[in-house]
């Protein structure tokens, strides 16, 4: 099987700006979250973890610095 290869996973979840504390949503790596209180997310940026609510999911706009880095990533080898 020429090009088959494992693609890497990665979950949305609205999480706070470590300096404004406005919620955006933010890509990591994984299936879902796993309960753990700090994680890096696909843009770099280290954020807090934290259960969100409906509100949250609503208003958090897409960290557009993910979006971009899963829309630009090679999935070639």
């Amino acid at each position: 099987m020429i090009g088959l290869q494992q693609t890497e996973r990665h979950y949305w979840l609205p999480a706070p700006d470590p300096e404004t504390g406005a919620f955006e949503r933010h890509a990591f790596q994984g299936r879902r979250w796993a309960g753990q209180p700090v994680e890096i997310a696909a843009c770099g940026a280290e954020v807090a973890m934290a259960a969100p609510g409906e509100m949250d999911w609503r208003t958090a706009p897409t960290c557009m610095r993910c979006n971009d880095f899963l829309k630009n990533r090679r999935t070639a080898p």
